[in-house]
């Protein structure tokens, strides 16, 4: 800090307020990072104090050429972008201008430079840093600086991405472009010093550029110079905490000589008359919270010259001949095109039979001038254009393939089981029970979603609600925070069924009093095209036992019974019905479920089938016996369960081929009392009709 006296004409200038206050905007998290990483690696602090200022140099030799003019150093700089193809999966022009936007703000480029005021004009520095996107991986491949990775955690994203995709700290400054930051910040950097699996800086998608999902704003567009200062060892101007505008920060300081002290901007206004510790502040220094970014000091600049100078972090590597070199961002380097990476972008996985998906090429890396796509099951079965519609018209599991082509190369990306047809109406009536005890996922109806292929859904015998097995989700280890699993039943048919209950059977524990690890039951009525949550529940909410920190295993209390009602006209009569269990860990315990049940009131019977193989019940009531009696046209196999009204197998009846003509079966009343379900399949037909037995 320095202390600056105001002098009068000052006050002609310091009135000016350049930007309205926007209540959006976001602050950084850095300070608070960094003091977590602290604690699990206390040298990196060290390290960090090893940076001084006395060792301020310039370097020897000509200046080098950045994509905005000469510098002292240049900085090869590589984009991740984590997405799930939504809005996130920013395009190539929105990150070559957020590279712009850091060239003009460390070059003192900016159209609007003149509106730094008076006071602060003499100290307005040029920091002499350009940046460049790598144009040669860390393999020695072809890039365009760019990398793209499906994965659910940007939804909540902080380290967790680096271990998808990082490369060498002391070679590139990894940016990681999310969705959004678990701490609901803009973006968070290290400092120099920091251990180099977690070195870079990490960005929501629009806090970056200008454009595309920016919106604009100076503050949005610059945020990203602000946090590659933090990256350059600058503090905030108030000092090192995320507390702006508290009086105490007048006793605080940043380090650098000449950034006036301040208490700083906590409301992102952008006052330049603002005086909060017997000074004119700075308001405007991009190391501050207000919305009019538009300098560095000269302080500043030493400051960020004397880290790419050391050390810790590898940033006196970044700029040497030999780093330019091996990223191919050195002065001179011809810019060659990049062989493409193959990917592509589903408008949805699900859809019934006799319906259209939509594909879209999402291939980077480099440009692709020609594509040939692969649709096994669909028709066209194979596609050129860059967004085919195919149509599917056999339920069933297809893959999905395509293959991208420049004068550079070739490459193919191949989705296994990517689409699924889902028969229309659906193939499970109801009554329906479901309690995990001989159930197998792998080829069944049943379907798991595990993007980030961690701990998933699986089947378990370590607990249930009742029997012995439950569905279970192990978040003990192995699952980060924001990791998404979902289970998906199958494809109910509820034609004739009003007054519809779904229940199941749930036990949760928390790791701590602050989980907020969420399970979501969604339903669907059009096989996965559109869902409608219809229960949510979190945290303590969700939990069915105390906070724990060993692996939870719940006991015979430890389980609760949920009931969701499905009598709405939303889902009563449907013939396709789906449910989905989502559960999104925000570092819970374990979840188990079991005990999956769906009963209705039954208001009609098949009239047709009834008909055609003269199906009856008698007597219906029964006391005793009621007998079955049917005529099968043709030799056929014929299944016939009989379920109570929750949805539970009481007995199997029949289950083989029977020949042509008259049959006659029965069910011995035995212990049933109520009203029972017979569920009749002829062939690939199926029937329901009902039994009243009194004792």
């Amino acid at each position: 800090m320095r202390k600056v006296l105001l002098p009068l004409f000052a006050l002609l200038f310091s009135a000016v307020v350049s930007k309205a206050q926007s209540p959006a905007y976001r602050t950084c998290d850095t300070d608070e990072m960094w003091k977590e990483a602290v604690k699990a690696d206390p040298d990196a602090a060290l390290r960090r104090a090893g940076i001084s200022l006395s060792g301020a140099r310039k370097l020897p030799g000509t200046k080098v050429v950045s994509p905005t003019g000469f510098v002292q150093y240049k900085i090869p700089v590589v984009f991740h972008v984590m997405h799930t193809y939504g809005p996130e999966n920013i395009s190539k022009a929105q990150i070559l201008d957020a590279v712009n936007s850091l060239n003009l703000a460390f070059q003192k480029l900016n159209a609007d430079t003149g509106d730094v005021i008076p006071f602060f004009q003499s100290i307005f520095a040029n920091a002499e840093i350009g940046f460049e996107l790598a144009n040669i991986d860390p393999d020695g491949n072809c890039t365009d600086g760019i990398t793209r990775t499906y994965t659910e955690f940007t939804n909540a994203a902080n380290d967790n991405v680096k271990s998808l995709v990082d490369w060498p700290c002391e070679k590139y400054l990894n940016i990681w472009v999310v969705k959004n930051i678990a701490s609901g910040a803009a973006g968070y950097a290290y400092y120099p010093g920091i251990s180099s699996s977690i070195d870079g800086i990490v960005m929501r998608h629009d806090y970056t550029g200008s454009f595309g999902t920016s919106n604009n704003s100076n503050y949005t567009e610059r945020s990203l110079s602000h946090e590659v200062g933090h990256w350059l060892n600058l503090p905030h101007t108030w000092g090192s905490t995320n507390n702006p505008g508290l009086a105490s920060n007048c006793g605080t300081d940043d380090g650098i000589g000449d950034t006036p002290n301040t208490i700083g901007v906590a409301n992102f206004s952008c006052n330049t008359a603002q005086n909060t510790c017997g000074q004119i502040d700075n308001v405007q220094n991009y190391m501050d919270y207000a919305s009019c970014h538009l300098m560095f000091t000269e302080g500043q600049k030493d400051a960020m010259h004397v880290a790419l100078q050391s050390s810790p972090g590898g940033r006196d590597n970044l700029s040497t001949v030999a780093n330019l070199l091996a990223t191919g961002t050195e002065s001179g380097h011809v810019l060659t095109p990049c062989a493409p990476k193959a990917d592509f972008a589903i408008e949805k996985n699900y859809i019934c039979v006799g319906n259209t998906i939509t594909f879209n090429d999402k291939s980077w890396n480099g440009d692709v001038t020609s594509r040939v796509w692969y649709f096994p099951g669909g028709t066209p079965s194979t596609d050129t254009s860059a967004a085919p519609a195919i149509f599917y018209n056999t339920p069933g599991v297809y893959d999905v393939k395509l293959v991208v082509t420049n004068s550079l190369g070739t490459d193919s990306l191949v989705r296994i089981a990517h689409v699924n047809v889902l028969p229309n109406p659906g193939t499970a009536l109801i009554p329906f029970s479901e309690g995990f005890e001989s159930l197998t996922f792998a080829g069944s109806d049943w379907e798991i979603i595990n993007q980030n292929n961690n701990n998933t859904w699986a089947i378990t015998s370590l607990a249930a609600g009742t029997g012995v097995k439950s569905a279970r989700v192990d978040n003990m280890t192995g699952n980060s925070s924001g990791s998404v699993d979902e289970l998906l039943t199958p494809i109910y048919n509820f034609t004739n069924y009003n007054q519809v209950q779904f229940s199941f059977k749930v036990a949760f524990a928390s790791r701590s009093m602050s989980d907020t690890s969420e399970l979501h039951v969604y339903f669907s009525t059009n096989c996965g095209d559109t869902w409608s949550q219809r229960y949510l529940k979190r945290g303590s909410t969700l939990a069915t036992a105390n906070a724990q920190t060993s692996p939870f295993v719940p006991n015979t209390t430890q389980w609760r019974t949920e009931v969701i009602s499905l009598s709405s006209s939303t889902f009563t009569n449907k013939p396709s019905v789906r449910a989905r269990f989502e559960y999104v860990n925000y570092l819970g315990n374990n979840i188990y479920i079991d005990d999956i049940n769906i009963s209705g009131n039954y208001t009609g019977i098949n009239d047709d089938l009834e008909s055609a193989y003269s199906f009856s019940v008698f007597p219906n009531p029964a006391s005793d016996v009621a007998n079955i009696k049917f005529d099968l046209p043709k030799n056929q196999n014929v299944k016939i369960d009989l379920y109570d009204v929750t949805g539970r197998l009481i007995k199997n009846i029949v289950n083989q081929n029977l020949t042509a003509g008259e049959h006659q079966l029965a069910v011995n009343n035995n212990d049933l009392n109520g009203i029972y379900l017979l569920r009749c399949y002829f062939d690939n037909q199926q029937y329901t009709n009902q039994i009243l037995f009194i004792k």
